[in-house]
């Protein structure tokens, strides 16, 4: 079973088709690095196309974003280097909002993006904070809360903010102690603890290099108080 049939995206939306390389090359003005990246790019394959004709519901627009639809698209890898920025050339590239899929072997990472309309070019998109999972297994429990059935068809802008919203939330419990929170709380918890663990990482990173006694003992009291701040996160939620 692939981890999209528990997603109940009706086959009316399925599409199946192949989505060549040369599309971004010609539309993303890439440089010889981004290239570079698209090398370690297998296959890119379009699953679902989510608009009016496929699916009973309609397209959202207002001043600030545009959804006349969604897609859904799979990218198998050789190996994953940099897929922030193989997202970014992506979302930037398909003037829709995007589920991405990266797969490696057999393991799956989500990545969406809400997004705003680019009054600079009609063409492209200004994409907002990434959420996106960690590597999972396509048996992962993450995958049947992404039910479209159970998520709001008001309009395009109302199911793709569930989606997100739920990656969201699965993200933070995940990684800390919470209960029921919103996706907008959830993307604020998990934003702090990566703020403390990057500070840790640093601090870590300047005791190894530090000679000096005095100051490796100030460095060591700085990580051990930031890892009781991030502990606080970590069994409760909150400070």
């Amino acid at each position: 079973m692939q981890p999209y049939d528990v997603l109940n995206i009706p086959s009316s939306c399925s599409v199946g088709n192949t989505i060549f390389k040369k599309h971004f090359y010609d539309t993303g003005d890439l440089s010889t690095s981004d290239k570079a990246l698209f090398t370690q790019i297998e296959k890119i394959v379009w699953f679902y196309c989510l608009k009016p004709e496929t699916i009973n519901i309609p397209p959202y627009k207002d001043e600030l974003r545009d959804y006349p639809e969604i897609e859904f698209i799979e990218i198998s890898l050789v190996h994953d280097t940099k897929l922030c920025r193989i997202a970014e050339i992506i979302m930037r590239a398909i003037p829709y909002p995007l589920v991405l899929s990266f797969r490696l072997q057999d393991q799956l990472q989500l990545w969406t993006a809400h997004q705003r309309i680019n009054f600079n070019d009609s063409s492209k998109n200004t994409l907002e904070e990434f959420v996106f999972t960690t590597w999972l297994k396509p048996t992962d429990e993450l995958f049947p809360l992404l039910d479209i059935t159970k998520m709001r068809f008001t309009n395009y802008f109302a199911l793709y903010s569930d989606f997100l919203d739920t990656i969201s939330i699965y993200n933070a419990q995940s990684r800390a102690n919470v209960g029921d929170i919103s996706g907008e709380e959830a993307r604020q918890l998990t934003s702090q603890i990566d703020e403390l663990e990057q500070k840790l990482a640093s601090l870590r990173a300047s005791l190894k290099k530090e000679s000096q006694f005095n100051r490796k003992m100030e460095l060591n009291i700085r990580i051990k108080q930031i890892e009781a701040t991030k502990n606080k996160f970590l069994i409760g939620g909150s400070l």
